[in-house]
């Protein structure tokens, strides 16, 4: 490559960072420019040091991964985000990919993996973990009954609760926007999953994309 590609570091745990530093940089192509343990001093460092690609992780302190994946790619559009997790939520994969994500691999990960995803993210592929590949598979064939037309099934304001949604609003900000409590929020979107015979976000955002909501 005729640049390195620049890489900064998310992760609460030190010492998972440093090892993730060394593993990284042992690579000719592509280089760490920063490394920090919080959502918050990402956001900060992303402004600074203007990185290639982010890895990240979801669980972080003062703002956590999926909130400054938001603030990030609004921020900072042509920033990569890779998100490193140990978890295969499917709530947590849901979010990331509404927020835009590059990528979701977990952190058994083997270190030659790791450097060829984080250079095929950096190129503009978008790569998921197996796991996290077979939970959103799953919720395609789950959905894949004949389409019914929502405008029957929901109000306009619930119409617009998943428009929300889509875009990675959390029920609070849901809330904000429409002038209601986060608990009522929360209580809506039940109903709009009762009503909808489905059981999570991610449900919800095949849903949104099979029936044309936007």
């Amino acid at each position: 490559m005729d640049q390195k590609i620049k890489v900064m570091i998310a992760d609460d745990q030190e010492l998972l960072r440093n090892s993730l530093e060394q593993i990284i940089n042992s690579d000719p192509d592509i280089s760490v420019v920063g490394s920090v343990g919080s959502g918050d001093a990402l956001i900060k460092s992303c402004k600074r040091l203007a990185p290639d690609l982010v890895l990240m992780d979801v669980e972080m302190p003062e703002i956590d991964g999926l909130a400054a994946l938001k603030i990030i790619k609004k921020a900072h559009p042509g920033i990569k985000v890779l998100m490193l997790t140990t978890f295969e939520n499917p709530e947590y994969i849901t979010q990331a990919f509404l927020g835009d994500a590059d990528g979701y691999i977990t952190k058994d990960i083997g270190y030659k993996k790791l450097i060829a995803t984080i250079k095929c993210v950096a190129m503009g592929l978008t790569v998921i973990h197996p796991s996290a590949k077979k939970i959103i598979m799953e919720k395609f064939k789950k959905r894949s009954r004949i389409k019914e037309n929502y405008t029957d099934l929901l109000a306009l304001e619930e119409i617009n609760i998943v428009r929300l949604i889509v875009l990675g609003e959390s029920n609070k900000q849901i809330g904000d926007t429409l002038h209601y409590t986060e608990g009522t929020i929360k209580n809506k979107v039940s109903r709009i999953y009762e009503r909808l015979k489905i059981s999570n976000r991610l449900e919800l955002a095949v849903y949104a994309v099979e029936n044309g909501i936007e």
